[in-house]
């Protein structure tokens, strides 16, 4: 006779990553939604294969931005 545990399927292995991973040199994004309509709307107006690029173009302006506010209020 089986015990239980030899009659019961084995469980999947789920491994949970976060969706950005941060490395030295590279960002990875995985299963990343956004539900921001500005964003959207800025990118639905660019062609297909231009999406990417213009996504990282915005994360860069975004950046500086983002850098230069916390430079002018905490030197």
């Amino acid at each position: 006779m089986l015990s239980t545990n030899e009659h019961r399927e084995l469980d999947p292995v789920v491994s949970v990553e976060p969706p950005v991973q941060v490395q030295s040199g590279t960002i990875s994004i995985h299963d990343l939604n956004i539900e921001r309509p500005a964003i959207i709307a800025y990118l639905q107006k660019i062609a297909p294969d231009k999406q990417a690029i213009a996504l990282v173009h915005a994360l860069e302006v975004g950046v500086t931005e983002l850098t230069a506010r916390r430079q002018r209020f905490h030197p």
